[in-house]
């Protein structure tokens, strides 16, 4: 096995949890996506503690940042959990929420700054100055889509508006940091010699998963809080595509622990035939 095979025959199996969540249609549906959801953020907060284990100085405190990041995102997508912080919250609970969103994305760039550490490389390729202007374009529009909503919403709920438009601010902050992390990791790693498919899923997991959602409000023509409002956690094509994008993550992360060992195991199967 390599990690290129695992994840070729992984990924296209990964849309089948993902279609199902899509088939699946009224209460079935919803206890699917509040299942799985926040199980598949979960699984992947445990295998990057996993791969944290075989690094180490900031290579190791990248991984374990990315898994406090998912624990965090994982429990604030768990429904049961959420119901109970606003009932026991109450009119503190938004307020509660910006500050639970804001440490979950600090960790994310925690993650980005000790990769960055590690790798140590400050040139993105002859890719990396039209990637980013596209990145940079992209981040522009997610932004101007969301003005109009955010100045709605702020007449009518101060707090929700914040909370709103922050998320959709860190989301852009999340994508223009990732794309240079990710350049900077996969130039470093070729200057080395070293695999990197692995972390590229990782990273693009993130990354996608957050441009889709914004290309599907763009499609859908609605502000995001109401298309969240009408279909997060019930069986929607946008469920289904956080749950891939983050199958995506889990199982970058897993063929990044694995990937040593299949290499090993290679090389004695060659050395003794």
């Amino acid at each position: 096995m390599t990690s290129g095979l695992f994840l070729a025959i992984a990924l296209p199996l990964a849309v089948i949890p993902a279609a199902i969540a899509v088939v699946l249609s009224g209460e079935a549906a919803s206890s699917y996506t509040k299942l799985l959801q926040p199980g598949v953020l979960l699984v992947g907060c445990l295998l990057s503690l996993w791969v944290a284990m075989m690094y180490r100085a900031d290579l190791r405190r990248a991984f374990l940042f990315l898994a406090a990041f998912l624990l965090l995102y994982g429990l604030v997508s768990t429904a049961p959990l959420v119901e109970q912080l606003a009932k026991a919250l109450a009119d503190n609970f938004l307020t509660f929420l910006i500050a639970w969103q804001v440490t979950t994305y600090l960790m994310l760039f925690a993650a980005c700054v000790s990769i960055l550490r590690a790798v140590g490389v400050t040139t993105m390729g002859k890719w990396g100055i039209p990637v980013m202007g596209a990145t940079l374009l992209l981040a522009i529009g997610v932004l101007a889509n969301g003005m109009p909503s955010f100045l709605d919403t702020l007449e009518v709920n101060l707090k929700a508006a914040v909370l709103v438009f922050l998320i959709r601010i860190l989301d852009v902050l999340v994508m223009l940091m990732l794309v240079p992390v990710l350049l900077l990791y996969l130039e470093g790693a070729r200057a080395k010699y070293q695999e990197s498919a692995t972390f590229a899923f990782v990273a693009l997991g993130i990354v996608a998963s957050l441009v889709f959602v914004y290309v599907y409000e763009l499609i859908k023509g609605q502000p995001l809080m109401e298309i969240a409002q009408g279909e997060y956690q019930k069986g929607s094509l946008l469920d289904g595509l956080y749950i891939f994008m983050y199958l995506t993550v889990a199982l970058g992360l897993f063929a990044h622990r694995k990937h040593q060992q299949w290499i090993l195991g290679k090389l004695e199967h060659n050395l003794l035939a």
